[in-house]
């Protein structure tokens, strides 16, 4: 196993690190606060014509067919640049489609997909369940040559500038998914606020009706592809959280070398120096075990031990950094116009998405056959 990155491998973040800190500028992120997609067309044209929504779609397809660790390492760079979080929700609704669409949806789909000329976006948590498919209550049922769909989604990523839903729902025997275009006659989507920034949404589906070709893949067969579908993507989120997590230790440094209080420079305490260290142990080791984890997730190793290890240290880690970088950026660090809220905010909403820690380590404990504490 390597987990360092090849020489190809370097360049390819090298280069993704240069365009980012070219495109994103502080006033132009604050220009995209007010826009409904959290980005503008240039930016968004730019990153298609780069091939990054395609990077780990197959070539067949539009994409680059890159492994999932070598997608890991090209979102690392979106979260150290903060980067607009539809990048992400972009390349997971690909490698949803990618997972679970018939070959005729993906023909359809996946080439504008790769290209950033159309935007699928998954529709599966519930306001009462995220990922036990016992308790969601959307529900798809048959009508003659027909599906009709009833229900809710939470937690929508991009859900008002969406082209297309991968919508999980109940269909008496099972979970199926179903691929909804999001002008379809019942589909209503309402924008909620978030502090993370990112475009979060519900979409209310009511009395739905598709063509039975709607459906992506084998009816009541989807829930297997659709949790391995949220291991890769949590492992993945560890990968943009790492990147956070290292430009919040880098501007930390900085500013504690450059900042002097007493006369002499903040870097020159003792107890500064050891938070900054502890910061820094803390990242190393959140690093290692994301990239094990995407490793072992793109070798098809069993990877259910490291995955829980992963997003319950990474979660927490990059939590715990954004928290001492405030303390240690003092008044500056709790002035909101300030980049390091961006990243505070956003580590908050990533520690929650596809699991808190928490739960992580609820299902490590069940691995190792321990009982979690809130359990006893």
């Amino acid at each position: 196993m390597h987990l360092a990155p090849t020489e190809e491998q370097q360049a390819i973040q090298a280069e993704a690190r240069r365009f980012l800190a070219a495109e994103i500028t502080r006033e132009r992120r604050l220009a995209w606060d007010a826009e409904p997609a959290g980005y503008d067309p240039a930016f968004w044209q730019a990153v298609g014509r780069l091939g990054w929504l395609g990077y780990g779609l197959p070539r067949a397809h539009g994409g680059e067919g890159a492994s999932l660790l070598e997608v890991g390492l090209l979102v690392e760079e979106c979260g150290r640049a903060a980067a607009p979080f539809g990048i992400f929700a972009a390349i997971a609704g690909g490698l949803g489609l990618a997972a679970l669409g018939t070959p005729a949806q993906q023909r359809a789909w996946l080439p504008a997909v790769a290209r950033g000329e159309k935007l699928v976006t998954l529709a599966v948590a519930e306001a009462e369940a995220s990922s036990n498919p016992a308790a969601f209550v959307t529900t798809v049922r048959r009508r003659g040559a027909r599906l009709v769909l009833d229900g809710e989604k939470r937690y929508v990523l991009q859900g008002g500038t969406a082209d297309a839903f991968l919508v999980a729902a109940r269909d008496g025997r099972g979970v199926s998914a179903v691929l909804v275009p999001a002008g379809t006659p019942g589909v209503t989507v309402r924008a909620q606020k978030t502090f993370g920034k990112d475009r979060q949404s519900v979409v209310r589906l009511k009395n739905v009706i598709l063509p039975a070709s709607a459906l992506a893949g084998r009816a009541a067969g989807a829930w297997p592809r659709l949790r391995q579908l949220r291991d890769r993507l949590a492992a993945l989120l560890c990968a943009d959280m790492i990147g956070g997590a290292d430009a919040v230790l880098d501007m930390t440094a900085r500013y504690v070398c450059e900042r002097e209080q007493f006369g002499v420079k903040l870097g020159t305490f003792q107890m500064v120096q050891q938070m900054v260290a502890d910061m820094a142990i803390e990242l190393e080791g959140a690093r290692h075990v994301a990239r094990q984890a995407l490793w072992r997730l793109a070798a098809r190793r069993p990877a259910a031990r490291e995955l829980a290890i992963a997003k319950a240290w990474t979660g927490r880690a990059y939590r715990n950094l954004t928290l001492t970088a405030h303390q240690l950026h003092g008044g500056a660090g709790y002035v909101v116009e300030h980049e390091l809220h961006r990243y505070s905010a956003r580590a908050k909403e990533a520690e929650l998405r596809f699991g808190s820690s928490e739960e992580w380590l609820d299902t490590l404990a069940d691995g190792l056959g321990l009982v979690p504490a809130r359990r006893r």
